[in-house]
């Protein structure tokens, strides 16, 4: 077994013993196929994400993060509340964790993994008290080394670090006694700090803090220049972007713009950062910006230069929808995308949000007969009082009005979804009618899928012309 959860410690099962032996413990015991590359992976995304308490993070074994928090602890009030506050996000992230605090990496993954207590704080120097507490078994040492160190009796740190250096050396190697100086401080420990994926970003401090809309806006366009050179050499383009400000009271302000399609031209951007300027408090003053493309895609289609461009010209629609969306807010904006269904009153439905800015998700319906300008939102049934030879209607009653059509064009034949038939039928055959007033309706008729017997046909008005 590679794991085992709390309730299964509390009934003997632990780490490393063999499942059958488990299961004659537990025969109810749950047992889940252990993924050793999703637990690394979920593992690398915790050490990135502890990046927020530190820059410098690394993974520590198979279920430990170092974390490098020198000159950090002031920014939180103290490594004690430093500490409760990791723990607490920790927690709400859905993990269980022991926090060690010291001043070498190696005692701190000691005592994490061999204390019981959820935070440990270890003074400056006192490493070597807590070390000689120590079972051998937290310090990381060889499977082999460990094995033979316990046949001897030798199980507590402290044993070791009584005991000659050079008889250690020569019976188990130079890694035993490294491994004890690292802990005591005496030895660096190199450790392979883990970089988050290098984002597209532009930063610049000011001389003076400015408080001015003019004032932010000439600051976010020499960012946005800078930011729109370094994306056109990556040929990428920004779907998202953050403006972090930072205030002289120490405050951070942030806002976020989202783009229909990808784009690195300088002056979209600036003119879309332009409009959102006043949703910033600068308070006593801005000090530094920080303009970034937290989302990109490579840059497939010429770059639209203004919004302002012919209604011929397509690139005109995503730049309207970014600035609609800076102004009144995505979530304030509908879109027509394809639904799933062939019938015409379901074949289109409204989608808001994220959606209607990905303009690439668009693909047009195949063709089609005539439609009509306005589509009831349900059909509406009518009664055909007469029909041509063929079959096709000659006159019909709706609304206590009966209508003669002289002139038809049809049919058009739609097949219904087959896990969706609101009207029971298979098929509809759609005709465009004009009556003799020179009123023009869309019919169908809903059957089986043969040709609609006169008796048993079903007919309705679904739009008007």
């Amino acid at each position: 077994m590679t794991a085992a959860d709390s309730v299964a410690l509390r009934l003997g099962i632990c780490r490393g013993m063999p499942l059958a032996q488990a299961r004659a413990m537990q025969p109810e015991l749950l047992v889940a196929q252990a993924q050793p590359a999703a637990d690394q992976a979920a593992l690398e995304t915790l050490t990135l994400w502890c990046q927020w308490l530190s820059p410098l993070t690394a993974i520590d074994g198979s279920d430990g993060v170092w974390v490098e928090t020198t000159g950090c602890d002031h920014l939180f009030g103290g490594e004690d509340q430093m500490a409760e506050r990791l723990l607490t996000r920790l927690a709400k992230a859905g993990y269980s964790a022991r926090i060690a605090i010291a001043d070498t990496a190696a005692i701190a993954a000691a005592v994490a993994r061999s204390s019981h207590r959820s935070i440990t704080l270890i003074p400056p120097g006192g490493q070597e008290s807590v070390l000689r507490g120590l079972s051998l078994a937290s310090m990381r040492l060889d499977p082999e080394t460990l094995a033979t160190l316990r046949r001897l009796g030798l199980v507590r740190v402290g044993q070791l670090l009584d005991m000659p250096r050079a008889p250690l050396a020569r019976r188990f190697g130079q890694a035993l006694p490294d491994r004890l100086d690292q802990a005591m401080g005496r030895l660096p420990e190199p450790l392979s700090f883990r970089m988050a994926p290098q984002a597209f970003r532009a930063s610049g401090t000011l001389v003076e803090p400015i408080s001015t809309a003019p004032a932010i806006a000439r600051a976010l366009e020499k960012l946005g220049a800078e930011l729109s050179d370094t994306l056109s050499r990556r040929g990428h383009g920004a779907r998202q972007l953050q403006v972090q400000c930072m205030r002289v009271d120490g405050t951070l302000q942030s806002l976020q713009i989202g783009l229909s399609n990808a784009s690195a031209d300088p002056l979209r951007l600036n003119r879309l950062l332009a409009e959102r300027i006043e949703t910033l408090e600068p308070g006593f003053g801005i000090e530094a910006f920080t303009l970034s493309a937290t989302e990109t895609a490579p840059l497939d289609a010429p770059a639209n230069r203004d919004w302002l461009t012919p209604a011929t010209d397509p690139a005109g629609l995503p730049a309207l929808l970014d600035r609609l969306g800076g102004r009144v807010g995505i979530q304030s904006l509908l879109r027509l995308h394809d639904g799933a269904s062939q019938f015409p009153e379901s074949e289109q439905v409204y989608t808001g949000c994220e959606r209607v800015q990905r303009l690439e998700e668009y693909s047009p319906a195949g063709p089609h007969g005539p439609r009509p300008a306005r589509l009831l939102p349900v059909p509406a049934p009518l009664t055909v009082t007469a029909f041509w030879p063929d079959g096709a209607p000659k006159a019909f009653r709706w609304k206590r009005a009966t209508l003669t059509i002289r002139g038809l064009i049809g049919p058009e034949r739609v097949w219904s979804d087959w896990w969706h038939d609101p009207q029971g039928g298979c098929a509809r055959d759609y005709w465009v009618a004009e009556t003799v007033e020179g009123e023009r309706f869309w019919l169908f008729v809903a059957h089986d899928g043969t040709d609609p017997a006169k008796g048993r046909a079903v007919w309705f008005l679904h739009g008007v012309f």
